[in-house]
């Protein structure tokens, strides 16, 4: 069933769910339990990667039935699909590539271009192109011959599907998601120039002609996003070298920004309870938490201790 709910019943079935989000005090358990599984049915699954994939189903279920709920909102469930698939379609090209991955499936139903399957087959990049032609991801494959410069193009063609969601909002509402989904650009668009320049060796140059054909990149109505961004990103950086160290890791840098992220975004879902933001706010806080889930399964899994395991949670850490 299609658009059976106005915009005031998914704002309170949104708040609903929004009430059940995990903070610090519920992952502690979970990092010390002995698998690193013991949360709804996967504490029964005996293999990391199909107790992930099954938390992943149970974590959804909760948003599956208001994905066409909404006509306004589909396309914005449907882009937050993208982020999870996005990490599928990694993993189908790291096999194409030949490299080693023990990544999980993210199961998003009908909503899915690629099918599970995929990784039991041989495939070749040919055949991954042709799976995805006329699909949203479909220029990860232009001027693409690297795994690495394909990787970083799924990361930004599932950031597109984010900026269009808002097509069919009103235009008061389109202006405050598109002040969200700013600072959210803001936020990828330091981590990924980060992880070309240190990782790949890429100067600014190469890194901007890379990324701003893409919606949302640091230009224009931005600008301001990114400053605020930067200027959050240097505080920390001189908070830690005034602690003795001179560096921080791109892994230190991803966590301090979307730590930072994550509790913008949750400031924001109580702004106003007829207006866009709890529906945004909320999916993020989801995604936040479905990774979260997923990397105390494989800190566990690799012997991590729970402190080290939760040092890396992005989570209200007041609650």
């Amino acid at each position: 069933m299609r658009d059976y709910s106005d915009e005031a019943n998914l704002h309170a079935r949104v708040y609903a769910l929004r009430s059940r989000l995990f903070s610090l005090k519920d992952y502690i358990p979970l990092a010390r339990s002995q698998n690193g599984t013991a949360y709804g049915q996967a504490e029964n699954v005996p293999y990391p990667v199909q107790a992930g994939e099954t938390i992943f189903r149970e974590q959804i279920a909760g948003i599956m039935p208001l994905a066409e709920a909404s006509e306004i909102y589909s396309p914005l469930f449907l882009a937050f699909f993208r982020q999870f698939e996005a990490l599928n379609v990694k993993l189908v090209l790291a096999k194409a590539f030949g490299l080693q991955s023990l990544g999980h499936w993210y199961d998003i139903g009908p909503y899915a271009i690629l099918e599970r399957k995929v990784l039991q087959e041989a495939i070749s990049l040919n055949d991954i192109r042709t799976l995805l032609e006329g699909s949203y991801l479909e220029d990860v494959f232009e001027d693409s011959e690297s795994y690495e410069k394909m990787e970083v193009r799924v990361d930004l063609c599932a950031a597109r599907t984010l900026h269009a969601a808002s097509a069919p909002f009103r235009r008061e509402a389109k202006r405050d998601f598109q002040a969200l989904m700013g600072r959210r650009m803001a936020v990828t668009f330091t981590i990924l120039s980060l992880r070309l320049k240190k990782t790949y060796n890429w100067d600014d140059g190469e890194i901007m002609s890379f990324i701003e054909r893409f919606p949302g990149t640091p230009g224009g109505r931005n600008r301001s996003h990114m400053a605020v961004v930067g200027e959050v990103l240097d505080r920390q950086l001189d908070y830690m070298r005034a602690s003795g160290v001179q560096e921080l890791s791109i892994t230190d840098v991803e966590y301090y920004l979307e730590q930072y992220f994550y509790n913008w975004i949750s400031s924001m879902f109580h702004r106003d309870f007829h207006s866009i933001y709890c529906v945004p706010a909320y999916l993020w806080l989801l995604y936040y938490q479905i990774r979260n889930l997923f990397k105390i399964i494989e800190g566990r899994r690799f012997g991590f201790s729970s402190e080290r395991i939760l040092a890396r949670i992005i989570c209200d850490r007041q609650g």
